[in-house]
C-alpha cells in the first residue's frame, strides 16, 4: 500500500510541475486572447470529461474487484454506456460550433477531435485505477503533461501561429497518453482461472441518465466562469483568467483526482485499506501550508512564471488555491455517493451548487470581472464544502441506524 500511495504521488506531483512548466512556457509565447480561445474549447472538452468521469470512470472504479477478477467486464461497461455518451459527445460538438461560430472549418475539426481524446483519457485512467496499475496511471499522467504543452509550443511557433496549432499539440499528446492506456490493458495477463463476464444488467450502478446529468452540474459549477467571463469581458480578459486558473486551480485539482483514483477502487476491496487520520491531518496540514506560502510568495511567482502582461492579478493567486482545496476535499468526501441509493443526495448537492454557481458568477463578473470570478468562486466552493460534510454526516447516520436495526 506505501509503496503503491508513493509511486502514485510521486507520478502525480511530476505531472502537476509539468503542467505549470507548459502554462509558464505558453503564458510567454501566445497572446492573451488566442488563449482566451483555447480555454473556451478546453471548457467544452472538460464537459464530456465530466460526462464520461460520472457515467463510465467512476464505474470502473466501483467494480474495480470485477475487472481484477475478468479484464473483460471493463469492456461490458463501456458498451453498456457507450449510446448515452455517444449522445452527449454529439450535442457537446454542437453547442462549441454554435458558441465559437467565427472559427475556420480545420479549428471546428480538431477542437471536435479535442473534445473526443479528452473524453478518452479521462476512461483510461479509470480503466488503470480499476486494475491499480499505479505505475501506469502515473506515465498516463506524466505523458499528458509533459507532452501537450511542448508540442503546442512548436506547432504554434514554426507551423501556424493560430488556435488551431495549439489544438493539434493537445490532440497529439492526449492521443499518446490514451494509447498508452489501450497497451496496458491488452498487454495485462488476466488470472489463472478469471471469473466469468458479468451480464450487463449487473452492472448498473446508475439509473437512467442520472450520471451524465451529474457530470453537466459538476462542469457547470466548475467551468461556467470561464463561458461567463468571455460573453462578458471578452477573450482577452478570459486568457488572463485562463492563466490563473491553470497556476492555482489545475495543480490541486490533478491531485484531487489522482487521489481519488487512488482511494475510489479500495473502497470496495474489503481487505485493502484507504485513508487513515494521520495521513487525512498530513495533507491538510500541507495544503494549509500551500496556502500560506502563495500568500507570501504570490508577486514572485508570477514574475518569473508568467508573461507580464498576466502579473497584476498575482494576489489572487491564493485565493483561487483556496477554492481548488475546498473543491477537491468536498470531491473526496462524496465518494460515499457513488452508490445506487446514494446518486439522489448526490444530485441535490450537486443542483444547488450548480444554482449559487450561476446566480454568483453572472453577478460578480459583470460587476467585478476577474476578481469577481475568482470570489464567486470562493463562495461556490464553501457552499459545496459545507453541503458535503451536511449530507454525508446524515449518509453516515443513516448507515449506522440500518447496521443497528435487527433484520426479520
Amino acid at each position: 500500500m506505501k509503496k503503491a500511495a508513493l509511486i502514485h504521488y510521486s507520478g502525480n506531483i511530476l505531472s502537476a510541475l509539468g503542467a505549470l512548466a507548459g502554462v509558464s512556457l505558453l503564458s510567454h509565447l501566445v497572446p492573451a486572447d488566442i488563449y482566451g480561445i483555447i480555454a473556451l474549447y478546453i471548457a467544452f472538452a472538460t464537459l464530456f470529461q465530466h460526462v464520461i468521469r460520472e457515467a463510465l470512470s467512476n464505474a470502473l472504479m466501483r467494480h474495480s474487484p470485477e475487472i481484477l477478477n475478468n479484464k473483460h467486464t471493463a469492456i461490458t461497461l463501456a458498451r453498456n454506456s457507450a449510446f448515452p455518451i455517444l449522445l452527449c459527445y454529439g450535442a457537446i460538438c454542437f453547442f462549441c460550433l454554435f458558441w465559437i461560430s467565427s472559427a475556420s472549418p480545420s479549428e471546428r475539426i480538431l477542437s471536435f477531435a479535442l473534445i473526443l481524446v479528452m473524453g478518452l483519457i479521462v476512461a483510461g485512467e479509470g480503466l488503470l485505477s480499476a486494475l491499480l496499475k499505479r505505475g501506469a496511471y502515473a506515465v498516463h499522467l506524466n505523458l499528458a503533461q509533459w507532452l501537450r504543452f511542448p508540442l503546442a509550443a512548436v506547432f504554434f511557433c514554426f507551423f501556424s501561429r493560430t488556435p488551431s496549432a495549439l489544438l493539434f499539440g493537445f490532440i497529439l499528446a492526449f492521443s499518446a497518453a490514451f494509447a498508452f492506456d489501450l497497451y496496458i490493458f491488452k498487454t495485462t495477463a488476466a488470472p489463472a482461472q478469471p471469473n466469468p463476464t458479468p451480464e450487463a444488467s449487473g452492472l448498473n450502478i446508475f439509473r437512467g441518465f442520472t450520471p451524465m446529468l451529474i457530470g453537466f452540474l459538476i462542469w457547470f459549477a466548475t467551468f461556467y466562469d470561464r463561458i461567463a467571463i468571455e460573453r462578458i469581458r471578452g477573450e482577452e480578459t478570459l486568457g488572463v483568467y485562463f492563466v490563473l486558473i491553470q497556476i492555482a486551480y489545475m495543480p490541486i485539482i490533478i491531485l484531487m483526482r489522482s487521489t481519488a483514483n487512488f482511494l475510489f477502487p479500495l473502497l470496495y476491496h474489503r481487505k485493502k485499506r484507504g485513508l487513515n487520520p494521520k495521513m487525512i491531518f498530513l495533507i491538510f496540514a500541507a495544503l494549509f501550508a500551500g496556502w500560506l506560502i502563495l500568500n507570501m510568495t504570490h508577486q514572485w511567482l508570477f514574475s518569473w512564471l508568467v508573461g507580464e502582461q498576466y502579473r497584476s492579478y498575482s494576489w489572487l493567486l491564493p485565493w483561487l488555491f483556496l477554492t481548488a482545496v475546498l473543491n477537491a476535499v468536498a470531491y473526496l468526501l462524496q465518494a460515499k455517493f457513488y452508490q445506487p441509493d446514494a446518486m439522489k443526495t448526490l444530485l441535490k448537492i450537486r443542483t444547488v451548487t450548480a444554482l449559487v454557481c450561476g446566480f454568483t458568477v453572472t453577478l460578480l463578473a459583470w460587476l467585478y470581472g476577474i476578481v469577481g470570478l475568482v470570489f464567486a468562486n470562493v463562495c461556490t466552493s464553501v457552499v459545496l464544502m459545507l453541503l458535503s460534510v451536511y449530507f454525508g454526516r446524515n449518509y453516515r447516520f443513516k448507515e449506522q441506524l440500518n447496521r443497528s436495526t435487527p433484520g426479520p
